[in-house]
């Protein structure tokens, strides 16, 4: 384990981990540094006493003994580069709170590329349901370190780990852990699809024979990884009766008996299908009955953002997926629907690929805005779909509003990030449904 006493710790990074971290900080015998490119010196020490401010652009690591990263900051800049020259420690917010949470606390580790927050939330209901002091954390936007410390004696930590909070892991293991899926993605912050897997994969490599390890049967790169580990397997898959829990004849089956009727699932789409298989796996782990988490199941409704239900105007129906930031979640939302859509593609160009929705049975016509808009019209003329390109959000509606047919289904599915117009998917996501609701019937 890390020793922080008596250490002098650079917190490098001031969004919500680096300021938790901060605060955790606090709380044990070290030196506490700041530095961030975009926070100014006045901000920092205003919220925070105590505490040292290094300028980020001359940033000195002579005195520095360990770093803790924020998840959003590349791993490869160069202050990092000389930071691993001068072997100083390099540890994500997860990691420091892990040194520092009650061993009495159970964590429950999330990852994957598609369905972490939605597996995560449903995963804490049935848990709190059943009388389980548990939360959610991690990247679901509570950080663990605040959860450490607000809630010291919590019976679970339910953990929404992304790729980049799980780069920089040294000691951090699950009790139990969850790997719903791995698909290209972060690919202009990992460099390549390998370092992806590498990061995601670090969930299980401090995992031991008294762990549980509960993983998607059909995801044949997680199949083939976690093959070798010592760990306690409990399986998920939509096909295979050799899995822990399947789908069989409209029914979810668990351990050869039907769980629940998949009708009565509230949530769309197959893809939620293996977030419910995974999230009952998980939940049996806590030896709870079959009838309670079917009971907690039926009344989870969604998430904001994840294929949610706008309104109907002028017999047009619109759906807010705006936590699609990626092309396979995006491709799962297609799924869902029950006849070809509007999509509305669009956002932050970090090379994806859109080929496979541009082929897929339920596009009807794509209307793309954003960084990627003429890289979305040159790959739908390519495969001769209809497209046309929109500078915003607010001209994509009106454009669509003027334009469209009654039963029309109009999906907000973007396949990617927000960052060339939002500050997150939730704030692009509220936008959307902001400027459907001033829409006149």
């Amino acid at each position: 384990m890390i020793e922080f006493n008596n250490k002098r710790i650079l917190v490098l990074g001031l969004k919500n981990s680096g300021k938790a971290a901060i605060k955790l900080l606090k709380t044990l015998n070290v030196e506490i540094f700041v530095s961030d490119e975009l926070v100014k010196k006045q901000e920092i020490l205003k919220e925070f006493n105590n505490i040292t401010y290094l300028d980020y652009s001359s940033l000195d690591l002579d005195n520095i003994d360990i770093i803790v990263k924020s998840p959003g900051i590349k791993y490869d800049i160069k202050i990092l580069e000389d930071a691993r020259k001068k072997d100083i420690l390099i540890i994500s917010e997860i990691e420091l709170a892990f040194h520092i949470i009650n061993r009495k606390t159970v964590i429950v580790g999330i990852t994957g590329t598609n369905g972490k927050t939605t597996t995560t939330t449903l995963i804490t209901k049935i848990l709190k349901d059943n009388n389980i002091d548990a939360y959610s954390v991690g990247n679901i936007g509570y950080s663990l370190s605040d959860a450490v410390l607000t809630h010291p004696n919590a019976d679970v930590f339910v953990v929404e780990l992304s790729s980049f909070q799980l780069l920089d892991i040294h000691f951090f293991k699950p009790h139990i852990a969850l790997l719903l899926n791995i698909s290209p993605a972060h690919l202009d912050y990992h460099h390549t699809f390998d370092n992806y897997i590498n990061a995601k994969l670090n969930l299980v490599k401090n995992m031991g024979n008294d762990d549980f390890i509960v993983y998607n049967m059909d995801d044949e790169i997680i199949a083939k990884r976690i093959k070798k580990l010592k760990c306690q397997k409990v399986t998920f898959s939509f096909n295979s009766s050799k899995a822990n829990a399947f789908v069989k004849n409209n029914n979810l089956i668990y351990n050869t008996k039907v769980f629940m009727n998949k009708d009565e699932i509230q949530l769309l789409g197959n893809h939620n299908l293996y977030n419910v298989l995974a999230a009952i796996d998980v939940t049996k782990v806590f030896y709870l009955e079959n009838d309670k988490i079917a009971n907690s199941i039926k009344t989870f409704v969604g998430l904001p953002h994840r294929i949610q239900f706008i309104k109907t105007i002028n017999q047009v129906t619109y759906y807010n997926d705006s936590k699609s930031t990626n092309i396979e979640s995006t491709i799962c939302a297609l799924d869902a629907m029950k006849k070809p859509v509007i999509l509305i593609l669009g956002g932050l160009d970090r090379n994806q690929d859109f080929e496979p929705i541009m082929k897929h049975k339920n596009v009807k016509s794509i209307v793309a805005y954003g960084q990627t808009k003429e890289k979305i019209l040159k790959a739908a003329i390519l495969f001769n779909k209809k497209c046309v390109a929109c500078q915003d959000l607010q001209e994509v509606i009106t454009l669509i509003y003027n334009k469209n047919e009654p039963d029309d289904i109009v999906l907000f599915s973007p396949a990617c990030a927000s960052w060339d117009q939002y500050k997150d998917y939730e704030e692009r996501g509220h936008h959307f449904i902001d400027i459907v609701n001033q829409l006149n019937p």
